[in-house]
């Protein structure tokens, strides 16, 4: 495993641990990151390297019976190297070396509605958000050598003690000095998001699953069934008890207007995402889909997990 002193990387170590048999394997640049369950230590052995330099540890995994490769770079020259090189090279020496079966984390935002690739990610996207779409492809050509499951987080929550904080998490902490400014506008679109807990249960389940029943190519949207934005801002308001009558509809022409005035700078990435507002999916998965309890189905556990106040705090 790859990733695992990251905020998904926590909860999975945590969750294969306590959920499973599994004797684990980790590749961390920086061990002391990692805060592991106590019960675990003679279950999971450590190798310190960096996961770009992937000759310096391919030869010590021995024999691995299914990779999960979470481990990322959001940005900047090391961005190709860990995304998309390093994941690769761990697939093909499992390829080579009896794996099973390779577990890759890639982004939703490179998929469609239908979970077809988005050319409009690859064309238009961030740095970070090309290397998950040129990652999928890479991988997903090796599928001929060894079964491999591409994972498309939607928006993660995640952070409780112990553990690092999701980029989602720190925005809704960021944003709830704010809320009462959220209270006077709405807007249209609709998205998912998903704890990262569950994000590690599901996985567990799919790592535990001899056989799993997906088409070709494998990939796997990970969220809570889809909600509105205007939703989710009333569930945030609820939640911290703010109340306010006066609602204006923030359409694209006044977003414009906004984007003007405060002279907000928007990428190409940004702007597509402005326009394209519906970003559900057809089938996203969770533990509940899969037969199992979900730990977060709704935003007031979400908010309560990464301590947010609520109105009786």
């Amino acid at each position: 495993m790859t990733g695992a002193s990251g905020c998904v990387g926590h909860y999975l170590v945590e969750e294969l641990v306590r959920g499973s048999e599994h004797e684990l394997v980790l590749v961390l640049r920086n061990p002391g990151k990692l805060v592991l369950p106590p019960e675990c230590a003679d279950r999971v052995t450590i190798i310190e390297a960096d996961v770009r330099d992937v000759d310096s540890y391919l030869d010590q995994l021995g024999h691995i019976d299914e990779a999960i490769l979470a481990a990322a770079c959001w940005g900047g020259p090391d961005t190709l190297p860990v995304n998309v090189h390093a994941n690769k090279a761990i697939a093909e020496h499992l390829a080579a070396h009896g794996g099973h079966r390779v577990f890759y984390f890639s982004s939703a935002s490179v998929l469609d509605r239908n979970a077809g690739l988005l050319q409009a990610a690859h064309d238009l996207g961030t740095e970070y958000i090309r290397s998950k779409y040129v990652l999928t492809e890479e991988m997903e050509r090796l599928s001929g050598k060894i079964e491999t499951i591409g994972v498309f987080p939607t928006l993660i929550v995640g952070g409780e003690k112990g553990k690092p904080m999701s980029h989602f998490a720190n925005l809704l902490r960021e944003v709830s000095r704010w809320a009462w400014l959220a209270s006077f506008f709405r807007a249209d679109g609709r998205f998912h998001f998903i704890h990262a807990r569950d994000i590690a249960r599901t996985v567990r389940i799919l790592v535990d699953t001899d056989q799993i029943p997906l088409e070709h190519p494998a990939r796997i949207v990970l969220g809570n069934p889809a909600t509105t934005v205007n939703r989710f801002i009333e569930d945030f308001l609820r939640y911290r008890g703010i109340r306010n009558p006066l609602k204006v509809m923030l359409r694209e022409s006044y977003a414009q207007i906004l984007i003007k005035v405060f002279r907000i700078q928007l990428g190409p990435w940004d702007r597509y995402c402005m326009e394209h507002r519906d970003l559900s999916f057809q089938h996203a998965v969770n533990p509940d889909t899969l037969g199992a309890k979900t730990y977060c189905s709704d935003l007031k556990t979400a908010l309560e997990s990464i301590g947010i106040p609520g109105k009786a705090a």
